[in-house]
């Protein structure tokens, strides 16, 4: 009987990034110290991580710095493996439970939420009165086109009006630059005012559920409503430059 011969499988050394980096070079390499990164292992460690260490499973926080590294600095898959000693096929399933783990619903109205309650939307029109002296706004609201890669179907409604392609996404921000409303399941071609016309913020503010005398700040790619604030196209001197101003 010929002999068989068996291969012992070699896994490569695994890089400890929390202790060998300070937390500058954490946020340099991962846009986050290590204050954040353990955050994050705190938040859907239990999520992510394997029932058992066969084949030497890699733990809730390499799958994290692995997720931070990639969408960080765009490199690719093999690349951020090779940095951790960590194959290809494994940093895409990383990768690929992490962000699904962050973007599960639970986990998104932790962090972005509207504010409904009298108390949160006076603090915010206080807040941006004193930015600017603008008074009764809740939010400032724009779109911001997400570049990917031309997918396979549909490629042109992809193509935004810079010429590449994209998601275009509602973000609605605080004074404070904390996104309170996003909506970001619209192809790049879609205008401004269409994702407007049919998201969730329409329907708060058109149905009365938030008091009057509360509005959005946003550009002159919306449409002017009660709610809504945008600039004059074409001001006259005066008050409507003011404003504009």
């Amino acid at each position: 009987m010929a002999a068989i011969r068996l291969h012992r499988r070699v896994f490569r050394e695994r890089k400890d990034c929390l202790a060998a980096y300070s937390d500058a070079e954490l946020v340099e390499r991962f846009r986050l110290d290590s204050a954040g990164i353990l955050f994050i292992e705190r938040l859907i460690g239990h999520e992510i991580v394997r029932s058992s260490r066969r084949n030497h499973a890699i733990s809730p926080v390499q799958k994290i710095l692995l997720t931070l590294r990639f969408l960080a600095t765009g490199k690719m898959q093999l690349c951020n493996g090779d940095d951790l000693g960590i194959s290809q096929p494994t940093v895409s399933r990383a990768i690929t439970a992490t962000i699904k783990s962050l973007s599960s619903p639970g986990i998104v109205a932790q962090f972005i939420k509207f504010p409904l309650d009298h108390g949160a939307i006076r603090k915010n029109q206080e807040d941006f009165f004193s930015i600017a002296g603008f008074p009764g706004v809740v939010g400032a609201i724009d779109g911001t086109h997400v570049q990917i890669i031309a997918p396979h179907e549909y490629e042109n409604e992809y193509v935004n009006r810079h010429h590449f392609h994209s998601i275009n996404t509602q973000v609605v921000f605080d004074p404070n630059y904390r996104i309170i409303d996003v909506v970001l399941k619209w192809p790049g071609s879609t205008h401004d005012s269409r994702i407007l016309n049919e998201s969730g913020i329409k329907v708060l503010f058109e149905h009365n559920h938030l008091p009057v005398h509360t509005h959005l700040l946003g550009d002159s790619g919306y449409p002017s409503k009660r709610w809504l604030l945008t600039p004059f196209l074409r001001p006259n001197q005066g008050s409507q430059t003011n404003y504009n101003r």
